[in-house]
């Protein structure tokens, strides 16, 4: 087999030359083998004509193999120069037969882009030796085909088999029939077997399976081999389960015999007790894994079919490892694979002979995006800003989308310089259904000309949550529905949106690898399915109807966040203030210049000891509240039917808790049946509530609204008949429990909602402009709604939150600090709503302030307003950044100042620095000074100061306080970078670098002294004495 390349030849070729014309020649790049064409020197429009021959040596070539054709510029001395790239997929060559093409593509250059120059060439498939053209299928996307049966069969069956099969590839995965047919060698080699009795160990492990047909299955798998029979566990309510199981087949038989034994996997449904309870089977022979490399089929998917009835297609894919043994054979490792959704997973494919995957196209309408974070550095627009080129301010980032599933991707146009970008491009991918591949990826990134393109954020969309293969039963009502989704926006998380020079530390959460810590940008999307046949055009524009009919799920509505923050406790960032901000998408986000400022921070605070192991923030009776505005669609019909589900599933599992304390606690038998019957009743209510309808005129509900809410009604009735009737004929107390809990799973199942384009409320803690840790929070859970079944769980309700640091760092290095607990309660509702989350605090008086900050620098030991150093406004925010001039604060509509402008200390100063310790070292810092480099060293005019370089009392008029006393006398610190007198050099103390090194042209030195005491006094009493002391100082501000 082979594959060639006729190069013909190109035109409008570009030119980089200076002086003349280019010298182009083709070099071409397939499967690791690259060949080149003769040089045309001075010519522009080159005519090769020349074909280059690729020796597949024997492997057939997939849908996927990419041919890479290079137009360069040859030259006598130095590097040849790409003119022009062209990549050129197999796809249909490779579906059987004889396959040839002439093409005539545009080049595309070093960044992707197409340019006007075209090249011409002819390209030809020879696939390997007995297969068949006309062949529906490739390799590529349906996989090895396996005949199944046994080697008794009529010659009459053997020749049809081979007729109405491809070869497969000439692998192991080639009929058995069609080899003695046409070659005759494998039943050559089964002949030629050894009849002498061996030891043989038949290896099988069975890892996942996916797609699976029926609704509420519990899927069990049974493998048989040579009349030995293995069972699985029993997975619960799933359609893909994940067993992880190995299996040990022993045998004392000849090869001749063993190896045309069958080895059968059947799935079954193990609810069903009837003879229909089969969901699929797929067999093959010993002798077909035994021909394999390493006797093995090492994570290998089955393709499950009806054995009764081919025709009926696919009923679920089966991922095993299958190993045979024989004397002196070394096992193969059967560790998983870690491969996942990205990689075509599709090519690793068993599937019987006669059992066909339909062709099928998902359509993706891809609209716009918004809220795309910076990716780029403004070096450039600063330097243009200095030249003054150029007038509009560019966004720096380039974004283009990417659609993939089952290792085929497809790209968008890129939109240069544009946060909020408007594809309208209609994408078509081609896959087999039913696929075994479970998810959908979007990814957003961002073109990059010189370096690698950057990805924005990832989201992926399970098919199991955008369609359903119903129910087997004739009686089911509902049926199932193929994958649909939108028109509805998705969120994209991922690293921190503040943009660095440095490289993302975060840069794998960007890829969807771990929870996401910052949303990204979202993008208006549609998906459906069509069946029947593959797309002719990848890409194409969206049609100006669609643009029309979309506007309508873009109407926003305002919606107002609000957060009352009651604790912060087991802070570890104790170095400088600490903020917490409250964000829902980019809205509240305090370190983004492009988002309008609101209160969506608690004040900068430094954290205080508590006496025991933890720092808190002293926020004493006056509590933060933060509130934000934001706008976003209206899909409260989504979360609150969401919010139902939930709560049914707490309900449920909370009566399950009294059942079983109930039964560990060896309650009367009655008494524990009086439970569960309680717990079926309130089942069987609660299956029975309404989900809510979407209003006319506030909401838009697409298909898949409607075929959800269908789904879920059926699976809902279902298990309030199943729980009707458990309660009627349940005899067993932990049977019906088991039960019940198969009832747990199908609604955690059905608790999950596709479309949710309300992003996350996320929690940051912040020190500085450095993000700390964070939580994120589903915005259901706080969602406010007028219904008591459908409120959030959370909402306006006091939880206890732990912070998360970012990434998995910590987790790798084994580190598992808590950054910080939060009491908080949080709501989230319509703007004309907000009077419900007043009528919610009960506990307090909600109090609004106007606050700025007075700035002042230190200017040789002098502090004012004024002077070169003075970076910040004299009245500012927190940060320095907007200036706030105390008499620019005005009033709103409606509300009057209580007083004048006060001064509030921030609140750690009303706590001495050893407040909760029993324990505390004191510590001083000796200063000496020279007038003139190498001079003598002599006491500085700050002869002790503290660390910041402030000046201080000495080291002997520091007073023990009462309730305290010492435990040594005063000593210098040497574990640090200073000499052996504890000395550390510098030139200017104001500037610092302090150095263990003395230098002539240093002019200022220091050492630390340290003195531990202990507290001798009640700690009662101490509390009490910090207690006044706060009072009074309160009473004097």
């Amino acid at each position: 087999m082979s594959l060639k390349l006729v190069v013909i030849g190109a035109t409008n070729v570009p030119n980089p030359e200076t002086f003349g014309q280019c010298d182009p020649y083709a070099s071409v790049l397939f499967q690791g083998q690259k060949k080149k064409t003769q040089v045309v020197k001075s010519e522009l429009n080159p005519t090769w004509n020349e074909t280059l021959d690729f020796d597949l040596q024997g492997v057939p070539a997939s849908s996927n193999d990419e041919v890479v054709i290079e137009i360069k510029d040859w030259e006598r001395v130095g590097r040849n120069r790409l003119l022009g790239t062209l990549k050129v997929k197999l796809g249909d060559l490779t579906r059987g037969g004889l396959q040839s093409k002439t093409l005539s593509e545009n080049l595309l250059d070093a960044n992707g882009r197409p340019h006007q120059s075209k090249l011409n060439f002819k390209i030809t498939y020879i696939p390997p030796a007995g297969s068949q053209s006309g062949d529906s299928e490739t390799q590529g996307s349906q996989g090895q085909v396996v005949e199944q049966g046994d080697d008794d069969d009529s010659e009459e069956d053997e020749e049809e088999a081979a007729g109405d099969q491809g070869d497969g590839g000439g692998g192991p995965g080639v009929s058995k029939r069609k080899k003695k047919r046409k070659m005759g060698k494998r039943k050559k080699t089964r002949s030629s077997l050894s009849n002498k009795p061996q030891d043989f160990q038949v290896r099988i492990k069975i890892l996942e399976a996916r797609q699976l047909q029926g609704a509420n299955i519990q899927p069990v798998t049974r493998v048989t081999c040579f009349n030995q029979m293995k069972q699985t566990r029993v997975k619960k309510s799933t359609n893909s389960p994940f067993w992880n199981e190995s299996f040990f087949f022993n045998f004392h038989s000849s090869p001749a015999e063993l190896f045309d034994e069958l080895i059968e996997f059947k799935v079954f449904n193990s609810k069903k007790l009837r003879s229909d309870a089969l969901i699929g089977a797929f067999k093959c022979d010993v002798g077909l894994v035994y021909d394999e490399n390493q006797h093995a089929l090492i994570n290998k998917w089955l393709l499950l079919s009806d054995p009764e009835d081919t025709m009926s297609g696919a009923k679920g894919y089966l991922k095993i490892c299958a190993v045979v043994l024989g004397p002196g054979d070394e096992a193969p490792s059967m560790k998983t694979s870690s491969q996942d959704d990205s990689g075509d997973i599709e090519s690793n494919l068993l599937r019987p002979a006669g059992v066909q995957l339909r062709p099928a196209s998902f359509i993706l309408k891809l609209y716009r995006a918004e809220d795309i974070p910076r990716m780029d550095s403004a070096f450039m627009e600063g330097v243009k800003k200095i030249f003054r080129i150029g007038e509009e301010q560019k966004e720096l980032v380039d974004p283009y989308f990417v659609f993939s599933f089952a290792g085929k991707e497809l790209k968008s146009k890129i939109m240069y310089c544009c946060d909020h970008p408007e594809w309208n491009q209609e994408m078509r991918l081609g896959l087999q259904f039913p696929s075994m591949c479970e998810r959908i990826k979007f990814m957003i990134k961002d073109w990059d000309r010189l370096s690698e393109d950057d990805t924005v954020g990832t989201f992926l969309l399970p098919i199991s949550l955008i369609s359903s293969s119903g129910d087997t039963d004739a009686d089911s009502v509902f049926r199932g529905f193929l994958p649909t989704f939108g028109p509805c926006y998705v969120n994209f998380y991922g690293s921190t949106r503040e943009y660095s020079d440095l490289p993302d530390e975060y840069e794998d959460l960007n890829l969807g690898k771990g929870e996401g810590v910052s949303y990204r940008g979202r993008a208006l999307v549609e998906l459906k399915t069509e069946l029947g046949e593959l797309p002719e055009t990848a890409i194409e524009d969206i049609h100006s109807d669609d643009l029309l009919r979309v506007q309508k799920f873009m109407r926003r509505r305002k919606y107002r966040l609000h957060a009352a923050f009651l604790n912060a406790t087991m802070v570890n960032a104790i170095d400088a203030p600490i903020e917490f901000e409250v964000s829902i998408g980019n809205y509240g986000n305090k370190l983004d210049e492009n988002v309008a400022p609101c209160a969506s921070t608690t004040q900068p605070t430094n954290a205080v000891f508590d006496g025991a192991c933890y720092y808190f923030l002293p926020w004493g009776g006056t509590k933060p509240c933060v509130v934000v505005d934001s706008s976003w669609e209206d899909i409260s019909f989504r979360l609150e039917a969401l919010n139902l589900l939930l709560k049914i599933i707490d309900s449920l599992d909370a009566n399950m808790d009294r059942v079983k304390i109930g039964i560990k606690a060896k309650l009367p038998v009655p008494e524990v049946a009086q439970l569960l019957i309680s717990l079926l009743d309130q089942l069987v209510l609660d299956c029975r509530k309404e989900f809510p309808d979407p209003v006319k005129g506030h909401h838009q509900s697409n298909e898949l609204d409607k075929l959800t809410s269908q789904y879920r009604r059926s699976e809902l009735d279902m298990i309030g008949e199943q729980a009707a009737k458990l309660r009627e004929n349940a005899t067993d107390i932990n049977e019906a429990m088991s039960e019940i809990e198969n009832y747990l799973a199908l609604l955690q199942n059905l608790a999950v909602e596709p479309q949710n384009s309300m992003p996350d409320v996320s929690i940051w803690m912040i020190s500085g402009e450095k993000r700390i840790a964070y939580f994120r929070i589903p915005a259901n859970e706080v969602l406010f709604s007028n219904n008591s079944n459908t409120i959030g769980r959370q909402c306006g309700k006091l939880q206890t939150i732990q912070l998360k640091f970012p990434g998995l760092k910590l987790e790798k290095e084994k580190k598992w600090e808590i950054p910080s607990l939060l009491q908080v309660r949080i709501w989230l509702g319509l703007q004309n709503q907000e009077e419900e989350w007043h009528k919610m605090q009960k506990e307090g008086e909600l109090a609004v302030f106007a606050e700025t900050y007075e700035n002042m620098v230190s200017i040789l030991g002098s502090w004012t307003t004024k002077g070169p150093t003075m970076s910040r406004p004299k009245f500012s925010d927190s940060q320095g950044k907007i200036a706030l001039p105390k008499e620019f604060f005005v009033p709103p509509p409606g509300w009057r100042w209580d007083s004048e402008w006060y001064i509030s200390p921030e609140l750690s100063m009303m706590f001495e620095k050893d407040a909760g310790h029993k324990k505390f070292i004191e510590d001083i810092y000796e200063c000496h000074s020279r007038g003139i480099p190498g001079g003598t060293w002599q006491q500085a005019s700050r002869p002790w100061s503290d660390v910041k370089g402030d000046q201080c009392p000495g080291r002997d008029e520091i007073v023990l306080q009462e309730g305290w006393k010492w435990d040594e006398d005063w000593q210098v610190d040497l574990n640090r970078a200073v000499d052996e007198e504890g000395w550390e050099y510098c030139v200017e103390s104001t500037i610092g670098g302090y150095g263990p090194v003395e230098k002539n042209y240093h002019l200022c030195r220091r050492r630390r002294w340290l003195r531990s005491r202990t507290l001798t006094m009640d700690v009662k009493k101490k509390a009490e004495q910090v207690l006044l002391k706060i009072i009074s100082c309160i009473i004097c501000y």
